[in-house]
């Protein structure tokens, strides 16, 4: 499945479509895809919507680039290019950054990700 890079201020990023599923609950919302990031980390408010108690959840610390965070991590079910799988996500409160991630973690593995800058597109296969 393709999907176009998309524009956020002056610049693309590889952001898709992906759904949170738990409890028979889901939540549609956009992630994009660093591969720079070992763990998935999506906003508490996506965790609530879907029933979770955030922090009962593992915690822990996340170190970043710029910054540090805290987050709890749960196991979910995440719809990702049309393919459902159970992965460990990251709830914070404390993502400042305008998107949700899609790490590496329980997801990578199960993909064939392809980023193709030049196209600003990025491929995702199910493997």
């Amino acid at each position: 499945m393709k999907f176009d890079y998309q524009l956020f201020r002056e610049s693309y990023y590889p952001i898709i479509p992906v759904t949170i599923i738990k409890n028979n609950k889901r939540v549609n919302t956009s992630a994009i895809v660093d591969s720079g990031a070992s763990i998935s980390i999506f906003s508490s408010s996506i965790g609530k919507l879907v029933g979770l108690d955030i922090e009962s959840g593992e915690n822990r610390i996340f170190q970043g680039a710029s910054a540090k965070l805290a987050g709890y991590i749960h196991n979910v079910g995440m719809i990702i290019a049309e393919k459902e799988i159970e992965c460990r996500v990251a709830f914070s409160d404390e993502l400042n950054t305008s998107f949700n991630l899609i790490g590496r973690e329980t997801i990578f593995d199960k993909f064939l990700i392809t980023f193709n800058e030049k196209h600003k597109e990025l491929k995702i296969k199910s493997i």
